[in-house]
């Protein structure tokens, strides 16, 4: 994709999307073409066409007289405004907005922190049956601002981060461990930005009693499915650490957090025991009432034992049969 400017105008941002493009990633029905079916109704005779018109790419129903160009067709197919049709473009060319990101540190650089773009139905179905988490759990994160796509070291990631955007922790689609990257070694994970002792969500949780703090990104999401799942969505509100080797938290996230009740889900190993602890002390210290879920006794449904809160959205049915713990997992 095109390097492009902060200060793009709607009709040069128009100019950079293909329209062909859009229509897969919204996995609309049909393919796009000179003379086809429209994506937007049911129809016997083709009656709709995507073309290039100057280099610039358009659409035109023939049956209504309604065309325009890669704006206007984003409009018609998310049934969303001109102005959110414009978000979606911005996001899905990676461009910054800079209301929302002019993160400058003391050392006058800006921070490079890439856009996260929206799920197509299918990359969502992917991460879903990868993961084992709900397609309505990951919509829910993907609208609040928690979860999207971006595209790094030359593959498809699906990643976190919240409003604060000074970090963000990204997988590879397909699973797969990242090759060596620029001096770093094969790893799960990458991570931009700074500010790990910050955790994910503690401005969201502003006007939330309930919290649930979890270790790591695969956590985060899952909390979100269980939200949906358990039909808690405006009841608590979801924090993550991303790593359990960052035993401090903020002395300012503490002070947001202070009061609230804040349930920890600690891997099941030594790393994310030690972990738990630190932040259970701090969180204590600083006035909220603090709990544990027990995640041991996972098995997951290949047979293999599971540690995390992740793992529980792959619970084998007899163990979640037998183990009444796992039936309700948030607060």
């Amino acid at each position: 994709m095109p390097k492009v400017s902060l200060d793009l105008t709607a009709g040069e941002i128009a100019e950079r999307i293909d329209i062909r493009q859009v229509w897969r990633v919204l996995s609309l029905p049909g393919e796009p073409g000179k003379c086809v079916c429209s994506p937007f109704r049911e129809e016997k005779r083709p009656s709709f066409s995507v073309y290039e018109d100057g280099g610039r790419w358009r659409f035109k129903d023939h049956s209504d007289g309604v065309h325009g160009d890669s704006i206007d067709f984003i409009r018609l197919a998310k049934e969303c405004t001109a102005a959110e049709a414009l978000t979606w473009a911005r996001d899905f060319l990676g461009l910054p907005d800079r209301k929302r990101r002019e993160d400058v540190p003391a050392n006058g650089k800006t921070r490079w922190m890439p856009d996260l773009r929206p799920g197509s139905v299918s990359e969502l179905n992917h991460v879903a049956e990868l993961r084992g988490f709900g397609v309505e759990g990951l919509r829910l994160a993907e609208r609040r601002g928690f979860f999207g796509f971006v595209q790094f070291a030359g593959t498809t990631c699906w990643a976190v981060r919240d409003r604060r955007r000074m970090l963000m922790e990204f997988r590879r689609l397909d699973g797969k461990l990242f090759d060596a990257y620029k001096g770093l070694p094969v790893r799960k994970s990458h991570c931009v930005g700074s500010g790990k002792a910050f955790p994910l969500g503690v401005e969201e949780a502003d006007g939330f009693e309930k919290c649930v703090l979890v270790e790591g990104s695969p956590d985060f999401v899952a909390a979100f499915h269980f939200l949906s799942v358990e039909g808690k969505e405006d009841r608590v509100a979801v924090l993550a650490m991303l790593g359990a080797a960052n035993h401090r938290i903020a002395e300012e996230a503490l002070r947001r957090l202070s009061g609230k009740a804040v349930t920890l889900y600690p891997h099941c190993d030594a790393a994310g025991r030690t972990g738990s602890r630190e932040w259970a002390r701090q969180l204590h210290g600083a006035g909220c009432r603090v709990s544990a879920f027990d995640l041991s006794g996972i098995v997951r449904a290949d047979g293999s034992p599971g540690k995390d809160l992740a793992d529980v959205c792959k619970i084998a049915p007899d163990c979640f049969e037998r183990s009444e713990k796992f039936r309700e997992v948030l607060p």
